[in-house]
């Protein structure tokens, strides 16, 4: 017997949870050997949080068109450190670990213990490739895909299923009402097993627990869902919540036609060649082969093949995409890992050489393949393996800010401008402190208020993005990116009157694609 099966459950969870922590404190800009994680979309969701836990409520005072729990995820990171993303940095680790840990359980389900544990440490090593700087919404949502895909697989692995447990019913209600309560639409997934259940329970003729298991569904949905709408209703904020979460998102990626949707989610297959091993052959394998192959059940080979179909479709047929939504669809590629390596365990038999030499050289390979594909440009430990100067990459802009005492600020854009709130530790003090990507034709009260803000005098100061695309090499730029309303503030007789350009920074963006933003910093003219 193997060193490796000599070790008790608890300690390979420990193992495991070491390795997520090595993995997270290189990777994730949300480790504290980073100055600080400033991709705009986890400071969105700090700050929004931040405005939250200090009195503002969540839409009608505070703005930003994401779903309220990942809001209140983000509040208790700033719980625990309302300065930095520390509380962040665990609640990812607790998550990551909560992934691995079903990861490795789904494939003990196939495999022994060692090739159950290679596979629940491979799989993080693909999201390092797509997850920008850590901490994106389908971060945790993939985290959800993986608990209740093991409970799937477990139920429909065998062709004859056993009557379905109303206790992991009421675990698949709470997953599905925390994807509902941050990104909706991702629903998707859940839709077809779910179904399967439901009517594999109806085939049997099981009514009784049929019953049992609908009601522990919707106990686990009313766990997530009772807080957050008690808040919004306690709040007055139910009716705006829905306005901005569901009417505003359903015109932020509303569809042209079902023709211009058919051709996006086609051409769109190129996409997936961003990673091709994980993105495409191994989440082909997971979508068409792992189902037939090693699901027993009809209902479940079916579902399982449906969910994926559909998880694809959704993903990639709205007009707005960005590079990291895709996080969600490696569900199907660690199904494509898991089949990979039983086919593997049919023929090659490593138990004999696993020793504890053995593991660490591999726990330390994929430490070592996620440290390769980060970019370690914001982090304290760079030293020479950058050309970049150490500290923030909105560093100068952060300097002159924090010369004010209590300074209040709005970033007319929506990009580095959003970490300004972090790194300088302002409370949003307005309710659209920044400048989601929607345009003004379907959202136009956001321009209409921030020219109110800059019209009183609300804000001291006011970060204008003028992007540029396109870096060729390292000195060649490319033509200018009209993006938001900048043309429209910069011409605006109240800004021009108001505030005073005093510093403009050009940053080189190593958090999305090495892109070139220029940043101009606006401050409060002074009365006289």
């Amino acid at each position: 017997m193997s060193f490796f099966n000599h070790l008790t459950e608890n300690k390979i969870i420990i193992l495991l949870g070491c390795y997520v922590f090595f993995l997270l404190i290189i990777c994730s800009h949300m480790s504290p050997l980073y100055y600080s994680n400033e991709w705009a979309d986890v400071n969105i969701y700090f700050n929004v949080a931040k405005a939250i836990f200090n009195g503002r409520t969540l839409y009608t005072e505070t703005f930003d068109h994401k779903g309220p729990l990942i809001f209140f995820i983000y509040g208790l990171g700033y719980l625990i450190s309302n300065n930095s993303f520390f509380g962040m940095f665990l609640i990812q680790w607790i998550a990551w670990f909560t992934m691995v840990y079903y990861i490795y359980k789904l494939s003990k389900l196939y495999l022994d213990n060692t090739f159950a544990y290679i596979v629940a440490i491979i799989f993080p090593v693909f999201i390092l490739k797509m997850m920008k700087a850590g901490g994106s919404a389908e971060e945790f949502i993939l985290v959800f895909e993986c608990i209740s895909l093991y409970y799937f697989v477990r139920y429909f692995k065998e062709k004859s299923v056993p009557v379905h447990k109303p206790s992991v019913m009421f675990i698949h209600g709470i997953m599905c009402s925390m994807v509902l309560f941050i990104k909706l639409n991702l629903l998707v997934f859940w839709f077809f097993p779910l179904a399967a259940i439901f009517l594999n329970l109806l085939r049997k003729r099981a009514f009784k627990s049929f019953a049992v298991n609908m009601v522990a569904y919707i106990a686990g949905l009313l766990v997530i869902a009772i807080p957050i709408l008690l808040y919004l209703y306690i709040n007055n904020a139910l009716h705006e919540a829905y306005s901005v979460y569901i009417e505003l998102n359903r015109k932020y990626a509303e569809l042209q036609s079902i023709s211009s949707s058919i051709q996006l989610v086609l051409l769109r297959i190129v996409y997936l060649f961003m990673d091709p091993f994980a993105l495409f052959f191994m989440t082909l394998i997971g979508v068409f082969y792992f189902p037939v192959k090693h699901i027993k059940n009809t209902l479940g080979k079916y579902a399982l093949l449906l969910s994926g179909v559909a998880l694809y479709i959704i993903i990639f047929m709205s007009p707005v995409f960005q590079m990291y939504y895709p996080i969600v669809f490696l569900i199907f590629s660690l199904l494509g890992v898991l089949s990979l390596f039983i086919y593997i365990s049919g023929f090659i038999t490593i138990v004999k050489y696993i020793t504890p030499a053995f593991l660490i050289i591999i726990t330390s390979s994929m430490i070592y393949i996620g440290y390769s594909q980060t970019d370690l440009g914001n982090s304290k430990i760079a030293g020479t393996t950058v050309s970049l100067k150490p500290g923030l990459l909105t560093q100068k802009i952060h300097d002159e800010i924090i010369k004010e005492q209590n300074p209040t600020l709005l970033n007319v854009g929506f990009g580095l401008g959003n970490s300004l709130f972090t790194t300088c530790k302002i409370v949003p003090n307005i309710r659209y402190f920044v400048s989601p990507n929607l345009t003004y034709e379907s959202y136009p009260q956001m321009r209409d208020e921030q020219t109110k803000y800059i019209e009183n005098k609300e804000i001291k100061f006011i970060v204008m993005p003028l992007p540029l695309l396109n870096i060729d090499g390292s000195t060649k730029l490319q033509k200018r990116r009209k993006i938001g309303n900048q043309e429209y503030f910069l011409n605006l007789p109240a800004f021009k009157e108001n505030y005073t350009l005093i510093l403009t920074d050009t940053i080189i963006n190593t958090i999305d694609e090495k892109n070139i933003e220029i940043l101009q910093l606006y401050k409060l003219k002074q009365r006289r």
